[in-house]
């Protein structure tokens, strides 16, 4: 059982430790596309990359954020692999598997033989996408790396939201000739290598047993969350602005102030 992993990395230095510490924890093979603008040798993200034994590939974005590039890059960087399973996300995208507490007579102890024992599962029942359980994770209170092994050792509450974050960015390269991911990556409209299409949207049943997809953007206070939104807004590109991709119209103080209001009230404990 292999997995490949893409991470899509474009100003995520907050979170970008966590997750390649995530990934590298479970997949045979992770690659970071990096759209940064210091990215090449020598920059944050190939460091990172170089310490957690992760593949650096440079990914011009000339600078700006633009879906329809990622889009582009999420339905390609696959392509060619000989992996049983790929999972395509942001840097701010974790694919978690909760996974059973037992096997047989066993005690599963580490994230690693859950997420094999899962994906077995998936794969022996011939599954081609699955869709994820999506939830918005929440902390005011920025964590230390060094200070928990994983970021939801940290980061356990989150809101459940299978609206935005119920991704199908997990899937089978062995069925799959094209993932056609949507903008966003929020559905997809894949081709199987037998020739059948389909739509996975809202209405696709969610996988069981469950995996999670964890999003880690409301973590911090709100003014350094805030700021988050103001960087990613002064590199929207004209083409995210026309069609309203991204946080287009409002500050960064305002959108986190609703984006909590909204996530708040529905917390639970997600991890642990």
């Amino acid at each position: 059982m292999t997995i490949e992993c893409h991470i899509l990395a474009c100003d995520y230095d907050w979170v970008l430790p966590w997750t390649l510490r995530h990934y590298c924890s479970f997949a045979d093979k992770v690659v970071v596309h990096d759209g940064g603008p210091s990215r090449g040798p020598g920059g944050t993200t190939w460091e990172l990359c170089r310490i957690h034994g992760a593949v650096c590939k440079e990914w011009d974005t000339a600078g700006e954020l633009n879906d329809l590039l990622a889009q582009n890059l999420k339905n390609t960087c696959w392509l060619g692999t000989d992996a049983d399973w790929v999972i395509c996300a942001d840097a701010d995208e974790l694919i978690y598997f909760p996974g059973p507490r037992m096997i047989g007579d066993r005690t599963v102890t580490s994230h690693r033989e859950a997420a094999r024992y899962m994906l077995e599962l998936y794969d022996n029942r011939g599954l081609c996408f699955i869709k994820p359980h999506g939830f918005e994770m929440f902390s005011d209170v920025m964590p230390v790396i060094g200070e928990h092994n994983q970021i939801y050792h940290a980061v356990r509450d989150g809101a459940p939201d299978d609206v935005w974050y119920s991704k199908p960015i997990l899937f089978s390269p062995k069925r799959v000739a094209e993932s056609g991911f949507g903008v966003g990556a929020h559905e997809s409209r894949p081709v199987l290598k037998d020739g059948r299409a389909f739509n996975v949207d809202l209405k696709w049943p969610k996988a069981q047993p469950p995996v999670y997809m964890l999003h880690f953007h409301q973590v911090g206070s709100a003014e350094q969350v805030g700021a988050r939104y103001d960087a990613t807004r002064r590199r929207l590109s004209a083409i995210n602005v026309r069609n309203g991709w991204g946080n287009v119209n409002d500050s960064g103080v305002v959108h986190v102030a609703h984006k909590r209001s909204l996530i708040v009230p529905n917390l639970r404990r997600v991890v642990g």
